[in-house]
């Protein structure tokens, strides 16, 4: 394995990342050999990847393919040669939160979830006083003005504080409330905001929903009681996506029409099997969905339409114990046996799966080729917000970001725009 210079990360006996010089890029290329390229639709057994300056100059087949004779080489030791990870419903780890509206606590959480092979996110706020989430923001976008040393910052995932009550889950109930035009707007002034979750059956909704799609920002649905005739409805307004399908939703075999005695209709889970606009996202820890729910999901939707999102909370990475969901104040959250669970036990709130556990948990319960669960974490969920130009594969032109890993995919070496972490 390569061994990192002076600009390289080092991991510390503490598993803490340091950097150890400067973020510019070295002119020089560099091979990444003998490994398995994983691609957007397979994978390459003998792959290679050439970078320079940050880029990737080339990715492929070794077999006839020239390179400097100059250029360093790294060893993936027969492994796995995977773009980085691309998580864009994430909201904390290392005991911190986004919410904590600190660059060090934004740094904190990219810093951890880098270590498993994350190296571009979509921050995610929690539902909170309005001032709370515009502090949270404001620490986003500084970390994002700044060298970006632990990750890429996509923009911001809002999710609340337009929610419907019932499945609010662990979000604070006070702060539970109907978009209003002023507030909302303040948020997506103060940015950069790449989605934002709400519900769209809500009164306001509509408006919300059209400025979103004419800014160029995802209106996900989620924590919402919305049938199937209102997602076909927003859908039109421009709503494109389903925040973590199953969970704070509605589907066919819990819903009647709004109380009334007709048969059952279908909801939210239906729209997005039936709906080509609508993409959507799984948590797949196991401990969200069974085995099934997550085999039907991928044999409806496809791998190309459904991302493996995290959704992890500040306990990521701690030991068990009590955490705060979302702000400090937030509902707290017991995390025994790698599941985090409100304080009756009655509902799960987050997760505290980093991606690369989330991806080999995914493989397992659903047997799907390996470089599908790859693509559900890293050019699919670039895709759904707009960044697959950029990141998200391992291709000519994109960031050299790249995450090198044994077959059991545990994470041996990161690579962000090509300066090692270790």
């Amino acid at each position: 394995m390569f061994a990192p210079r002076a600009d390289a990360w080092v991991l510390s006996r503490s598993r803490i990342l340091t950097y150890k010089g400067s973020l510019s890029q070295s002119t020089q290329y560099r091979i990444f050999e003998n490994g398995t390229l994983i691609t957007g639709s397979g994978s390459v057994r003998d792959g290679m990847v050439v970078t320079r300056g940050g880029r990737i100059a080339y990715a492929g087949p070794r077999a006839g393919a020239e390179f400097p004779p100059d250029a360093e080489r790294v060893d993936a030791g027969g492994g796995l040669l995977a773009p980085g990870f691309v998580d864009i419903h994430i909201h904390g780890g290392d005991g911190s939160d986004f919410m904590d509206a600190t660059v060090d606590d934004v740094a904190k959480v990219f810093r951890y979830h880098l270590r498993h092979g994350t190296t571009s996110m979509c921050p995610t706020t929690a539902t909170a006083p309005i001032e709370e989430i515009l502090a949270s923001l404001e620490a986003i976008a500084s970390y994002r003005s700044g060298p970006q040393a632990y990750g890429r910052a996509l923009g911001a995932h809002i999710e609340g504080p337009y929610l419907t009550m019932s499945k609010r889950g662990c979000h604070l109930p006070e702060f539970v409330r109907n978009p209003e035009p002023r507030e909302w707007m303040s948020i997506l002034e103060r940015g950069p905001v790449a989605s934002m979750t709400l519900a769209p059956e809500l009164p306001g909704a509509r408006q919300l929903i059209e400025e979103l799609h004419r800014r160029g920002a995802n209106a996900n649905a989620g924590h919402s009681e919305a049938l199937f005739h209102e997602m076909q409805e927003a859908a039109g307004w421009g709503l494109t996506h389903v925040t973590h399908l199953y969970c704070a939703m509605t589907d066919a075999m819990n819903n009647r029409w709004r109380g009334t005695p007709n048969p059952r209709v279908a909801g939210m889970v239906e729209a997005v099997y039936l709906d080509d606009r609508l993409s959507s996202e799984l948590i797949t820890d196991g401990k969200h969905l069974s085995r099934e729910m997550l085999q039907l999901a991928l044999r409806v939707k496809g791998y190309e339409k459904l991302a493996i999102v995290t959704d992890a909370m500040r306990g990521a990475g701690m030991p068990d114990g009590e955490y705060a969901f979302g702000p400090r104040h937030g509902m707290i959250a017991v995390v025994r046996d790698r599941e985090a669970r409100i304080p009756d036990g009655t509902a799960l709130a987050s997760s505290v799966y980093a991606m690369d556990e989330m991806i080999r948990t995914f493989r397992d319960l659903t047997s799907c080729p390996l470089w599908q669960a790859i693509r559900m974490a890293s050019l699919t969920p670039a895709e759904i917000v707009g960044v697959a130009d950029d990141i998200g594969s391992l291709e000519a032109g994109k960031r050299a970001d790249i995450v090198i890993c044994d077959m059991d995919l545990i994470v041996k070496a990161v690579y962000l725009g090509g300066v090692a972490a270790e």
